[in-house]
């Protein structure tokens, strides 16, 4: 039986970019958003000046204000948060792939999971995310496969089980 043998640990940096990309792929956060926002600031920021700062302009400049914090908060400081203050992030991860099952071992964990769990894989030219539900996902770093040939080997395994690998960003 084939196998995959895949040893890791995150770096802050590779942690946000991959958090970033996710939140582009799985359209939380969409290009189209982000353009509307920038017309929405522009014409609240013009209607503050040309209205002499009216109580209905400094509210429409508010909310777009407001959004601008929540999407770049988000976007930016959400995944440094989460790496930070997530242990699990910091540790070094060993998993072996096989067509049967998926072994996990951390620190604290040591456990068999099945590919069933997982709905799904994403693909970009740095990630694997092992798509569970919304929002919940497992990251695999490209670097952490040793070779193409083992690369391959993961995409093959990861095909016969979830039946599609979707390329993202």
């Amino acid at each position: 039986m084939e196998t995959v043998e895949l040893k890791f640990k995150y770096t802050q940096a590779e942690y946000v970019k991959a958090h970033q990309q996710y939140l582009f792929a799985s359209k939380i956060i969409t290009k189209t958003s982000v353009i509307v926002l920038a017309f929405y600031l522009s014409f609240a920021m013009l209607y503050f000046f040309l209205s002499s700062f009216s109580v209905y302009s400094m509210i429409a400049l508010g909310v777009g204000l407001f959004g601008l914090i929540v999407g770049g908060a988000v976007y930016y400081y959400l995944p440094i948060y989460q790496f930070k203050k997530t242990l699990k992030y910091h540790e070094e991860y060993n998993l072996t792939f096989s067509n049967a099952s998926i072994k996990f071992k951390t620190s604290a964990i040591d456990s068999e999971l099945r590919w069933n769990i997982y709905s799904e894989i994403w693909e970009n030219a740095d990630f694997y995310y092992l798509i569970q539900a919304p929002g919940l996902y497992a990251l695999l770093p490209k670097r952490a496969f040793l070779s193409l040939t083992a690369k391959q080997v993961f995409e093959e395994m990861a095909l016969s089980n979830l039946k599609s690998i979707r390329h993202v960003l």
